[in-house]
């Protein structure tokens, strides 16, 4: 029988040290991005009431949830979407009538079902919603900015593939469809099953116009051509719409500078349920499902006594780091810069200390190491420098990567008034010549 105590549940990992500080580096700098931009941080509880992801516009199977009981019986989940819980933040606690509203999150989720298929139940997402602004503008800036945060941890090579769920929904609704029709021919246009989706047409009594448009779905993808190849004579006034909001996004995120990493797919059709608009997922070599995605989802807060729009988006930051890894983007690893060790405890610590303030990361030997042992832990910790104080009021520093040893005075390296190191990443007072 397995020691269940050794591991962690399926779907859920330990983050050791190297990989957690890769991981809180880069959510860092998206986080940045985010501010940049002018979005500003909440957070909700990881605990939620089912209530909040069964609702008309939010509705989350029931069997993705991991589901609880607090002391009154009520259901409660750990959230299995951020968005939601924003969308009740803004209804119920932020409506002072000021809007747009920008907000942004970095937070974990929990489900059952990856619908990315990466096996993990529990995975870390950040993201941005935009709530109180409908406008072409307003659905770029979303995509912008998961662009820029893209580029901010180091990413390259990516596309941002755009759709408008509207466009189908005009389309399947001219064609006669019901709602489990076109959810059924939505799930056969997303694998892209050409011949499934020819046999599905075939068997309706579709227009032949509009027959053909289905059946090249999965074939129109690309830029801006794509919808200047369309037939608009063809098109309800929703569907063209949906069409004109497309080609004005993409005409900004052009502007915008983007164009080499922006393309349109009118076969992006997944979410159809939640979204009302533009959606976009972002794809990259080195993983076989997105990294980020978002849209348009103008009726959630509705289900919360506040009907707003919105457009938001998530990047999943475990998914994007496993990209950055395999594309050998992460910086390499670094320790500490100094390893300060010597009789005098309290004489370490005051030098630890000092170094501290100037801004250094220093780690304190505490078992009275030799020379040796200092030397093959602070090799093995990626420690830049190990400081031994001596008995005459001196220290030695001995360079791991240079393999030589120097000796500096220990009152001049403890002097209040002085920073003495010198560096020109110190943020200390002394090296920035202040007072």
């Amino acid at each position: 029988m397995a020691d269940w105590k050794l591991y962690t549940p399926e779907g859920t990992q330990d983050i050791l040290p190297r990989q957690c500080a890769d991981k809180m580096k880069m959510e860092s700098a998206i986080s940045e991005v985010f501010e940049g931009f002018g979005y500003q941080v909440v957070e909700t509880p990881v605990l939620q009431f089912y209530d909040a992801f069964d609702t008309q516009s939010g509705k989350i199977p029931q069997e993705m949830m991991f589901k609880l009981f607090d002391a009154q019986g009520r259901i409660l989940v750990l959230r299995p979407d951020i968005t939601t819980c924003l969308a009740r933040m803004v209804a119920s606690k932020l409506d002072d009538g000021v809007y747009p509203k920008r907000l942004y999150y970095c937070g974990k989720v929990f489900r059952f079902i990856d619908e990315f298929a990466s096996g993990q139940r529990e995975f870390c997402q950040a993201g941005i919603e935009l709530f109180g602004a409908k406008s072409d503008v307003a659905d770029a800036e979303v995509i912008a900015c998961a662009i820029e945060a893209l580029f901010a941890t180091g990413l390259e090579r990516f596309q941002i593939e755009i759709g408008q769920v509207e466009f189908y929904k005009a389309v399947v609704s001219q064609a006669g469809l019901d709602d489990v029709e076109a959810e059924e021919l939505r799930a056969l246009i997303d694998k892209k099953d050409a011949l499934a989706i020819s046999e599905f047409v075939k068997d309706k009594k579709i227009e032949k116009g509009l027959a053909q448009l289905l059946e090249e779905l999965p074939t129109l993808f690309g830029g801006i051509d794509v919808l200047e190849r369309l037939d608009r004579s063809l098109l309800n006034e929703q569907a063209l719409e949906a069409l004109d909001n497309l080609k004005n996004i993409y005409t900004l995120l052009v502007g915008y500078g983007y164009e080499d990493y922006i393309s349109i797919d009118l076969s992006l059709v997944q979410g159809i349920n939640r979204y009302t608009g533009m959606i976009f997922k972002g794809i990259t070599h080195g993983i076989g499902y997105s990294v980020c995605a978002g849209g348009r989802y103008d009726g959630l807060t509705g289900d919360f006594g506040n009907s707003l729009s919105a457009v938001g988006m998530a990047i999943g930051t475990d998914r994007l780091l496993t990209v950055l890894s395999r594309q050998n983007l992460l910086e390499p690893a670094t320790g500490s810069e100094f390893l300060v060790a010597g009789k005098d405890t309290a004489l370490c610590y005051q030098v630890a200390t000092a170094l501290r303030d100037c801004g250094y990361s220093v780690q304190q030997a505490l078992c009275g190491e030799s020379e040796a042992e200092l030397k093959a832990y602070a090799k093995a910790n990626n420690i830049q420098g190990v400081l031994t104080i001596m008995d005459d009021n001196t220290a030695s520093i001995y360079n791991l990567e240079l393999d030589e040893t120097t000796e500096v005075d220990l009152d001049e390296l403890l002097a209040e008034d002085d920073c003495h190191c010198h560096d020109e990443d110190c943020h200390c007072d002394d090296c920035n010549g202040k007072d």
